[in-house]
């Protein structure tokens, strides 16, 4: 045993000794960092089995949560094999864990590619069997390639509430009553509505996509048959468009809390 491990053990039974009236019982945070040594470790699920309580780890694999003595704490994602971690006395007494994920490998079986006698090499192969480039519109630097595509709620907008109210020509003046009577009528407001569901959803995909059903509902408790209306019933809330802006962690941290309420609403499904 080294000198580092003897010295550590004694000042655990010294703590244990001065204070007897600890309670392992109690539980606290628990900080620790995921690591590989080829990945990034970001978006791993950290969930406390016993506690069902569960967080994320951030850009550089670190996490922070609550556990007490004996909990165990799983490490899941997509890339790696799933760990489970005891809370140890060592762990406990540290405040501090680290992990190491193994990559999650798929092993193929060997494959030869003998049609158009291929070597491997894709800039000789691609020589070889004449491809020719790819023709776009942006290698072909053509005008206005870089407009971004408006969406049918969009477009209904636009043609809704074109121009300004009042227009000048000379002494003349113009009022604009087709916008005018889309105001009033709430035609107007009711296309900026379509336009921002439209947002909502697009977020709603790009949430799914970074996290998946199946983590969503292993994180927050929520049968997997629930997700959906989960997430619909996120995407009505004050604030969701703005998850745009933030992180991952600030995403995972909204849904967290959205799905405190989600649960506690009487039609979901046990």
């Amino acid at each position: 045993m080294s000198k580092t491990n003897t010295f550590f053990g004694i000042c655990c039974l010294l703590y244990v000794f001065l204070f007897p009236n600890y309670n392992f019982g109690q539980g606290k945070m628990i900080k620790g960092q995921v690591q590989n040594l080829t990945n990034d470790v970001t978006n791993v699920l950290v969930v406390n089995l016993n506690s069902k309580k569960s967080t994320i780890t951030d850009s550089l694999g670190f996490f922070s949560i609550e556990a007490k003595l004996r909990d165990s704490i799983r490490f899941t994602a997509v890339q790696y094999v799933t760990k489970v971690i005891v809370i140890t006395d060592t762990i406990f007494l540290k405040y501090s864990l680290s992990v190491y994920l193994t990559e999650d490998l798929i092993k193929l079986n060997e494959v030869i590619v003998t049609p158009y006698n291929l070597t491997g090499q894709i800039d000789l192969d691609i020589e070889r069997l004449g491809i020719e480039p790819i023709v776009t519109s942006s290698s072909q630097e053509l005008p206005n390639v870089d407009v971004e595509v408006m969406t049918q709620s969009e477009r209904l907008l636009l043609e809704a509430d074109r121009g300004k109210f009042v227009h000048y020509y000379g002494l003349a003046l113009v009022i604009n009553t087709h916008k005018i009577m889309n105001r009033l009528s709430g035609r107007t407001k009711s296309f900026e509505d379509m336009v921002a569901r439209d947002v909502n959803m697009e977020l709603e995909k790009e949430i799914v996509s970074k996290f998946t059903k199946e983590t969503i509902s292993e994180g927050f408790d929520i049968a997997e048959t629930n997700i959906d209306g989960f997430l619909t019933y996120c995407l009505f809330q004050e604030g969701f468009s703005e998850l745009t802006k933030g992180s991952t962690t600030e995403v995972w941290e909204y849904l967290k809390m959205k799905s405190i309420e989600f649960k506690e609403m009487d039609f979901v499904k046990k």
